[in-house]
């Protein structure tokens, strides 16, 4: 009998437990809504369904907020976004600026290199052969051979869309270069106008990115400016022009994660995922091509990743 009560005392002291501990889980679990941004760009959007499905995969609450990509940082800065996976490194004055805020964390990188910088067909240097070195796009007849009807006597450059910070204008002061610049509204358009003029074989320069299904192919290069240095974009006594800044490429790097200090705070199981969270410049590269290529949206090309791998997202919830 005394045996019996025993058991029965440790059976239900282990029941209280059991029950304690599973409340206390509970608790844990943000019961939030997760704010992560989106900016109707093919890689980023991509990179951020996929992350934000698997935090719903997980029971969490999900909300994708359409912004533009640079007002993002002031909107993570103020705690009106929560969460950011796809922030390319290049824009390391715009990361800098919001971490020095002390209101947003980096979380590291996201497992993708990243390269932006200006990118031309291959029939393009033939055309310049001095390509890719970028002292060729200073020749008058790389200029005339590099100009359309639109551009006049200038080089047809397509640049990128106006919410991006590539120092497009800064750089081609600086270096002394003949350049009309065309913006696209978006980076759909920006793709789609670089195939068009691949198409017709016409002269063209544009902004190029990697990974990307296009500009990471064997189709074009990239022109090579001079490297980045941290003195670029702030001492113009650096570099080919003593009198100007941005007198270089952007800098290489990776896609990074930045997350609002205080959201952390409320929601450090939300945090550990976003940790672990990591993909590769070749499943971004085909979330891109999905979207461009056969149309699909970012929403779809990421539930097709989830779908693919759950093996490895499933690891990030442990």
């Amino acid at each position: 009998m005394k045996n019996h009560r025993i058991k029965l005392t440790i059976a239900i002291a282990a029941a209280l437990a059991s029950s304690t501990g599973m409340a206390l889980s509970q608790d844990a679990k943000f019961q939030g809504t997760v704010r992560i941004p989106v900016y109707n760009v093919p890689d980023s959007d991509f990179v951020d369904y996929t992350f934000g499905q698997v935090l719903q995969k997980a029971g969490y609450n999900v909300e994708y907020l359409k912004i533009d990509y640079t007002a993002h940082f002031t909107a993570l800065e103020f705690g009106d976004v929560d969460l950011s996976p796809a922030v390319w490194g290049t824009s390391k004055d715009l990361i800098d600026k919001t971490v020095e805020s002390g209101s947003v964390k980096n979380a590291g990188s996201a497992g993708v290199k990243t390269k932006e910088t200006w990118w031309y067909p291959n029939y393009v240097g033939e055309l310049c052969p001095g390509l890719p070195d970028w002292k060729a796009l200073k020749d008058p007849a790389c200029i005339k051979a590099l100009s359309t009807s639109a551009s006049g006597d200038q080089i047809n450059y397509l640049g990128t869309p106006p919410d991006f910070a590539a120092y497009d204008d800064e750089r081609i002061k600086a270096l002394g270069l003949n350049v009309h610049i065309t913006l696209p509204g978006t980076v759909g358009t920006m793709v789609a106008t670089m195939q068009g003029a691949i198409q017709k074989k016409e002269p063209i320069i544009g902004w190029g990115m990697t990974p990307h299904w296009l500009y990471g192919s064997d189709q074009g290069k990239f022109v090579e400016f001079p490297e980045f240095d941290d003195r670029c974009p702030t001492d113009p006594s650096w570099g080919e022009n003593p009198d100007a800044v941005w007198d270089c490429a952007l800098s290489t790097g990776d896609i990074v994660k930045l997350y609002n200090v205080e959201f952390a705070e409320k929601a450090p199981d939300v945090l550990k995922i976003f940790d672990q969270f990591k993909l590769t410049s070749d499943d971004v590269a085909k979330g891109i091509s999905r979207q461009d290529v056969d149309g699909v949206t970012p929403e779809q090309a990421a539930q097709e990743w989830i779908d693919a791998n759950s093996g490895i997202w499933s690891s990030w919830l442990r």
